[in-house]
């Protein structure tokens, strides 16, 4: 592209920092796309079986403990391989070695399938003990231990799904990756779970659809892997490569084992200090009602991390943080609306699941709190890590979850939900916050630019017309659908009035300039 057609205002935005935002909005946009479909498709099943007729708050409960734990096993029978295995092809093409792009490969999938049968096999011999905390009744523990046996084969499959989305990835894509287990895995399970529903098979089938969903992920993602690879990699002879890979992968796997987020705590914490599974049931409902806020972020990081690699290895440190900066603006634009929305609409939003859950309408506003930290901080645990300093989110990682456990401890057994939710909450500001002051002490950024209050001003703008909108007599849908149309339309304005960034500026632009160009059909 020439200047003459670059949309870009160069006065405006650098070509270095306009290719960098065109990085991420590219890459980033694919991933979005791809979290929409898996976030709305796990939405939407939820939607479904908490219904009365289904499983019901209590056996939505039960099934979100089980899928919990079993994604806890699925973690540690993935190894770590998917990271390794992504690592190790990256840099044998970079330096055209085929073989080692194949052997990477080769070990990353053998590695997760021994790791996963290992987790399998204990999984399934050590059921009855890992069910023995959860209940004390022994008809509950010989379900839990039951339904524990029925999922065990998620482990395996999860982890092979992993690694092959991660080999494709290897080859600087992210579009098989995301249609493999953004959409074709989400798509199964979704119309898998509801048929089993249909037919009344209750949790024991929705288990089962986990298992059945990461099968045909597996084949979907050996099928583009399969393509990927050239002929020289496919003629290539194999190398011995599982030493190092081991070496890499075991520090990743540390690290998502002490992963907040990702293991679900809440879930399983709320289980051990409560019988019914009811309360369990509607703190998984508030959880579910989160995940339109963290689209964004979750959709951004995976394109973000090599960028920060790429520009933190030339030392363009205030190139970084000012992208940095623009990704955390643009995080915030997204996701601040969504929670101020579940702040002061719980009910409304929680009556969509079932009307007899609204007991879950406190949990909403508490974990919502919480995640305004955990978006409005942006990805900075990348930064960290993506510097070369894993080992410190490694610690971060373990102090959140031995603040958490601890935490849950003292709370939970007297206030139950409520109590979990708050932990969660406190936990998630806590880290959050302290990853954002070692992000400025050790590498020299932080997230925040003065444009950032521009979000944060709409958002409070469009907060305040809300609960004004409520002093309107009446209540309801009727009155709330009005109200949160109101606020949507002063928040856009809002951020109309105080202007674009030479960032949107130049992705707007880029966007009118390929559909202009577009042929006609």
């Amino acid at each position: 592209m020439t200047q003459a057609d670059d949309p870009l205002d160069g006065a405006s935005l650098s070509s270095e920092a306009a290719a960098d935002v065109a990085t991420v909005a590219r890459g980033g946009a694919v991933q979005i796309v791809g979290q929409i479909s898996q976030r709305g498709l796990a939405f939407l099943f939820s939607v479904v079986a908490t219904r009365p007729g289904f499983l019901g708050i209590g056996g939505f409960g039960l099934y979100r403990f089980v899928t919990q734990v079993l994604a806890i096993a699925g973690i540690v029978g993935l190894g770590g391989f998917n990271y390794s295995s992504m690592h190790f092809i990256s840099a044998a093409r970079a330096v055209k070695d085929p073989s080692g792009a194949r052997s990477a490969g080769r070990a990353g999938l053998w590695g997760a399938t021994v790791a996963s049968a290992i987790v399998v096999v204990v999984l399934i011999l050590g059921a009855d003990f890992l069910a023995t905390p959860f209940s004390a009744s022994p008809a509950k523990r010989e379900q839990l231990a039951y339904l524990l046996r029925v999922g065990a084969a998620y482990v395996p499959l999860f982890a092979l799904l992993q690694v092959l989305r991660y080999c494709t990835q290897g080859y600087k894509t992210m579009v098989p990756s995301v249609i493999v287990g953004n959409i074709i895995q989400p798509t199964a399970r979704f119309l898998i779970g509801v048929g089993v529903l249909l037919a009344g098979f209750a949790v024991t089938g929705a288990v089962v659809t986990l298992s059945l969903s990461m099968g045909i992920g597996v084949l979907a993602g050996a099928y583009y892997y399969r393509r990927m690879l050239s002929a020289e990699e496919r003629a290539a002879d194999r190398r011995p490569i599982a030493r190092p890979m081991i070496r890499f992968a075991l520090p990743q796997l540390g690290a998502s084992l002490f992963n907040v987020q990702a293991l679900g705590l809440g879930i399983v914490v709320l289980k051990l200090f409560t019988e019914s599974n009811v309360p369990v049931g509607l703190f998984a409902i508030a959880l579910a009602l989160q995940g339109p806020g963290g689209v964004f972020l979750s959709g951004i990081v995976n394109i973000w991390a090599p960028v920060v690699s790429d520009l933190y290895a030339r030392g363009e440190i205030e190139r970084l943080e000012s992208l940095y900066q623009t990704i955390t603006r643009w995080v915030a634009t997204f996701s601040f609306p969504v929670f101020g929305l579940l702040m002061l609409y719980p009910d409304l939003f929680v009556r969509i699941f079932n009307s007899s859950a609204l007991e879950a309408a406190p949990l909403v506003v508490i974990l919502a709190i919480g995640n305004v930290f955990y978006t409005g901080t942006g990805p900075t645990g990348y930064v960290i890590s993506m510097t070369g300093r894993p080992g410190v989110n490694f610690i971060n990682s373990i102090v959140a979850v031995g603040l958490y456990v601890g935490l849950a401890f003292l709370i939970v057994p007297r206030y139950g939900a409520i109590g979990m939710a708050v932990v969660d909450a406190t936990v998630t500001a806590l880290i959050n916050s302290v990853r954002v002051i070692e992000a400025k002490l050790l590498v020299g950024v932080q997230p925040f630019g003065r444009s950032f209050l521009k979000p944060v001003g709409a958002t409070l703008l469009a907060m305040g017309v809300s609960l004004a909108w409520r002093l309107v007599p009446g209540g309801g849908v009727l009155i709330d659908l009005p109200g949160i149309a109101l606020a949507a339309a002063v928040y856009l304005l809002a951020l109309r009035v105080m202007g674009l960034d030479a960032e949107e500026r130049y992705v707007w632009e880029r966007i009118k300039g390929r559909a202009l160009r577009r042929p006609p059909r």
